[in-house]
């Protein structure tokens, strides 16, 4: 028994410590998660792990000393602006050896000066340039990399820039023909863009201002008031930008801003304009789900495949995005740990690696591409590059290993959609919460479905057309073929008690008209995907309100002479609503017929029967009543006060009810408490 217990324990050790090291001991110091299609946060599996942590003493150089921007060249070389050290230091790409430290530079007169506090660096081997932001200087420098420098930019003598600015430069980075970018630390206007040769062209990638209640009550003062008191009022001025890069054609930025919505990343051209600016996107933490805070993001980063990384300030996490703005993962955290942070300011991407620069720590932090994470990027690549089903089979792959990736279903419905599997793709749709990829594949099934059912569909719809048109000679024909059978109308007069019974039954469709469209509509039209339900909402639209019209009617009839009673308005004001219901159910099974497109025939049949509802309402009020037009509509006005009024009470009564059930819940726990100590 104990050899076979020992040889237990031996095989799992031996499948610990050889088989699947990188399972075991990739650990990180925070929970993996991502976001549902609700919003909601839910655990994920790992895209990276932290690898490897490196300072300055590792390397053979002395420790770093506050350390602000970190950058990867075309050639392999990384390059950490060591801003406490006054440094640059080149390392290689296996972040393993030194290349060369820049300490001092030769002027083009052939003087030597010296960094202060450099926080930006960029280089561009294939020109042998490097660009420096030397913050303590107040300059530019734009050097070669044997440490010459071939220009050096400072404070522009420009009236475009202005003599009250002053010039501390925190990063840089340059285009391919050679324009440089300087994003200031004082100036919220934009980067500073220069040309190759020096001189000033103006202000690049400006933020916009958030368009709060307070800004717009300014601006409308601002029209009503003379120059001398607009001159005095404090002015709105947009975040500046705390990090940028560059990808082709294309200048990311981002901004730490905590009350700024807007421009948290964008995507801009050569003309400055952000691609990003129409689209709604968010970027961050889903407060306040993993996050009580607004995200502050430091730094941003184009990974070679595409790749947008965000690196946030406040909770250490880096936010992977695609192409599209979809999240791909989350990592890193505020920690002592490997794999947290305590001051990230900067990062880079290199193959399949993060490297985020800590200022506290002094270290750069190393974290590897997981498997998990290598599948989910080989699928993204194929997707966005439009190889949907060279894709699939990564996305089935990811779906067996996480559930929980929204982006798998999406990125296998679309691959299933050009293929042609319209009902798969449906389905995975539904499951990524897709509304426009599940309308696609909607209509494609539908076209399917009509080709091959047409002629069961033409008699499905000309069979009672037929019957319709000749139902006067079907009856005689009938009583022809069966004389005893009298076919006649019949005028029953309710009694009072059927008809108020009527009317219950016409709330009682009308509540569940409400349930079908609030809660059974078709998906295409993207409505809520939540898996709650509550039942309160739909009683309140429905029977709620239906009492409390009743019951402000005949209330406001008391003070305007009016006829009705309370029977009579009940059985009107129910069969008014008729219309209003029947469009309830109609407009439910349109949704599940048509697609977005035709969506303004819905529409059409949605105001139709409000309208139409209306109208009764109107003509059963001044009936019952015995109101002329205008008295009906002042009656009506004073019955809507009314039910607001009711239902304002309701909800403090409910309000009161809940506080008298929470006190007396709490005393009954705490007698119950001291008696069982007792």
């Amino acid at each position: 028994m104990k050899k076979a217990f020992l040889s237990i324990v031996v095989s799992m050790l031996f499948l610990v410590c050889f088989i699947s090291p990188a399972y075991v001991f990739a650990f990180n110091p925070y929970e993996t998660y991502g976001y549902d299609s609700r919003g909601n946060a839910v655990p994920s599996q790992a895209g990276y792990t932290a690898e490897k942590n490196v300072s300055g003493d590792d390397l053979g150089i002395g420790a770093f000393n506050s350390p602000a921007d970190i950058f990867y060249a075309e050639n392999g070389t990384f390059y950490i602006a060591d801003t406490g050290n006054n440094r640059i230091a080149a390392i290689d790409g296996g972040f393993s050896n030194v290349i060369g430290i820049y300490e001092n530079f030769i002027m083009p007169d052939g003087k030597t000066t010296f960094l202060s506090s450099p926080t930006g660096v960029f280089s561009a081997p294939e020109r042998n340039i490097m660009y420096i932001a030397d913050s303590g200087n107040e300059r530019a420098l734009v050097c070669t990399l044997s440490g010459e420098v071939v220009m050096e930019i400072t404070k522009p003598d420009s009236p475009a820039y202005g003599s009250d600015k002053t010039f501390i430069p925190r990063k840089i980075l340059a285009d391919k023909a050679g324009n440089i970018y300087v994003q200031l630390g004082n100036i919220t206007a934009g980067a500073a863009m220069f040309s190759p040769d020096g001189e000033f062209i103006g202000f690049y990638g400006a933020n916009r201002i958030e368009p709060t209640a307070e800004v717009v009550m300014q601006r409308l003062k601002n029209l009503f008031s003379s120059a001398e008191k607009r001159a005095q009022r404090t002015r709105n001025i947009p975040s500046g930008i705390t990090g940028f890069d560059i990808d082709g054609d294309f200048i990311f930025t981002c901004t730490d801003s905590t009350v700024q919505g807007l421009d948290t990343v964008k995507k801009l051209n050569a003309a400055g304009k952000d691609i990003f600016a129409d689209k709604e996107l968010a970027f961050g933490d889903f407060a306040p789900f993993y996050s009580t805070s607004q995200n502050k993001f430091t730094d941003i980063d184009i990974s070679d495949e595409g790749f947008i990384n965000c690196l946030d300030m406040t909770t250490g996490r880096v936010f992977q995005y695609d192409e599209n703005c979809e999240l791909i993962f989350i990592a890193g955290t505020k920690s002592s740990q490997l794999g947290g942070f305590k001051e990230p300011v900067a990062l880079e991407s290199a193959q399949e690696r993060l490297y985020i620069l800590d200022s506290a720590k002094n270290t750069v932090t190393i974290f590897r591409e997981t498997e998990f994470g290598e599948i989910v990027h080989r699928a993204v690549i194929l997707y966005s590059g439009g190889y949907y089903e060279e894709a699939l089979e990564p996305w089935y792959e990811v779906m067996h290993r996480d559930g929980n990736y929204r982006k798998a279903y999406v990125g296998a419905a679309s691959a299933l959609l050009n293929k042609g599997e319209y009902r798969e793709a449906m389905k995975y749709a539904r499951l990524g919460y897709s509304p426009d990829i599940y309308n696609k594949a909607f209509a494609g099934w539908r076209e399917v479905f009509i080709r091959k059912n047409f002629s069961h569909i033409f008699l499905i719809i000309l069979i009672p057309a037929v019957l319709y048109a000749f139902r006067k000679r079907l009856k005689k024909l009938v009583s022809k073929i069966f004389p005893a059978v009298h076919i006649r109308k019949r005028s029953v007069r309710n009694s009072r008690k059927s008809s108020l019974k009527t009317s219950f039954v016409i709330v009682i469709l009308l509540f569940f008209g409400q349930i079908a469209y609030g809660r059974l509509y078709g998906f295409q039209f993207g409505y809520p995907d939540d898996k709650t339900f509550s039942i309160v909402p739909y009683l309140v639209k429905s029977f709620i309100v239906f009492a409390a019209w009743v019951i402000g009617s005949r209330a406001v009839s008391t003070f305007l002479d009016g006829s009705g009673t309370v029977g009579g308005i009940c059985i009107s004001s129910a069969r008014a609503l008729i219309p209003y219901i029947v469009q309830l159910y109609v407009c439910v099974g349109l949704s599940h017929i048509l697609v977005q497109n035709e969506a303004i025939f819905i529409q059409v049949v949605h105001f139709s029967g409000i309208i139409w509802t209306a109208a009764l309402l109107f003509l059963a009020v001044m009936n019952i009543h015995g109101y002329t037009p205008g008295r009906t509509l002042f009656s009506i006005l004073l019955t809507i006060a009314a039910m607001l009024i009711m239902l304002f009470l309701l909800v403090l009564f409910m309000s009161l009810i809940q506080q008298v059930w929470v006190f007396v819940s709490s005393v009954f726990t705490e007698i119950t408490y001291r008696i069982r100590e007792r």
